[in-house]
């Protein structure tokens, strides 16, 4: 239906009560967990930090995607 594109909005992320990015960056979760940091994972992400993962208790987007 979609032509196999899949849309990522800039949603930004939180810290807290604080939304970072919105509009300009995107950051989505994945599902593997950091080997070394367990309270952190990978993400897929394009913004101004570049940042390829996170601390989970971060408030990132996550995009469900049916095969």
């Amino acid at each position: 239906k979609n032509g196999g594109q899949l849309f990522l909005p800039a949603a930004g992320y939180c810290i807290g009560n604080s939304l970072r990015g919105a509009g300009s960056d995107c950051y989505y979760w994945s599902s593997s967990l950091f080997e070394d940091l367990l309270d952190s994972a990978y993400n897929l992400g394009f913004g101004s930090d570049n940042r390829t993962g996170g601390y989970r208790y971060y408030g990132q987007s996550v995009r469900p995607v049916c095969p």
